[in-house]
């Protein structure tokens, strides 16, 4: 853990450091509308679909400060509401072929919501891209902060590889990453939904060997997930068209208490996609 933050600070400074000598950009503001099929976290996700519309809207200062409000609706028969609110204040930049992000989200979950990261309040994340022509490489590092006042560390790096039409108005780029945590949030999530469950069935029935059970497993850092997607984009003017399929290999089943009989998870492989539809004002 102590290496991981680390890394994180590194992360941190490098991408605060970079805010001169890096490319000039103009001042804008842009608007998108995307569609995610299911919401997947780190290779998790309930056992009901959670498909999302969520608008969003961001402004970006030519010195590379940002800020971006979003809010998602949940399209799932009998469930439509506006699920979360996500307000995000981040910096990113451009030098060369090194490129950085750093940013910190606030949620706001509706009360019904079981998103498997519901119970999650805030997150402080920062990346780190190199283009070496071959291929591109992005290290990740973040923090999220739960309801039950634990937090999580999550690493990963991707490599992937850019394929352009000769206009430059087409991309696809293939991806593979590894993802790499702990599951307090998942914890948080799963105690919450058997506390909801549980005092439907029965008011008086208690949690507490679920939640210590569950508690001991989920601080462990461990891999989390394989992932492969085939990003693609197509811009015209000031309007950019995406797609994002994506396929998630989850690892590292946790062991949860059932009826006093601990039991391993069952992950299974998930496919899930995106597509979305943005604006930039210039």
């Amino acid at each position: 853990m102590k290496a991981l933050k680390f890394l994180f600070i590194i992360l941190f400074v490098l991408c605060t450091s970079s805010i001169f000598g890096q490319i000039k950009k103009k001042s804008y503001v842009s608007t998108a509308i995307n569609y995610i099929s299911d919401a997947v976290f780190m290779g998790r996700k309930d056992s009901i679909a959670a498909p999302y519309l969520y608008p969003s809207i961001a402004y970006h200062h030519k010195s590379g400060f940002y800020g971006k409000g979003s809010f998602s609706y949940l399209t799932q028969p009998d469930e439509s509401r506006i699920d979360l609110y996500l307000f995000t204040a981040g910096f990113d930049f451009k030098k060369n072929k090194l490129s950085g992000d750093f940013s910190a989200t606030k949620y706001f979950f509706n009360n019904a919501s079981y998103n498997v990261i519901s119970e999650v309040t805030a997150d402080i994340s920062a990346s780190l891209s190199y283009d070496f022509k071959i291929l591109n490489l992005t290290v990740n590092a973040s923090n999220y902060l739960s309801n039950n006042e634990n937090s999580d560390l999550f690493l990963s790096s991707e490599i992937s590889h850019d394929f352009l039409t000769s206009n430059n108005k087409f991309q696809i780029s293939p991806t593979a990453g590894i993802y790499l945590g702990s599951q307090n949030f998942y914890d948080a999530y799963y105690i919450n939904s058997r506390i909801r469950d549980r005092k439907n069935n029965d008011p008086e029935n208690t949690t507490q060997t679920v939640i210590e059970t569950v508690i001991e497993e989920s601080e462990s850092f461990n891999l989390m997930a394989i992932e492969v997607s085939l990003p693609m984009w197509y811009s015209k003017n000031s309007i950019t068209a995406s797609f994002l399929p994506v396929l998630v290999f989850p690892q590292h089943e946790a062991s949860i208490l059932n009826d006093d009989t601990v039991v391993k998870e069952e992950l299974e492989n998930v496919f899930y996609w995106m597509v979305g539809l943005s604006y930039r004002f210039k």
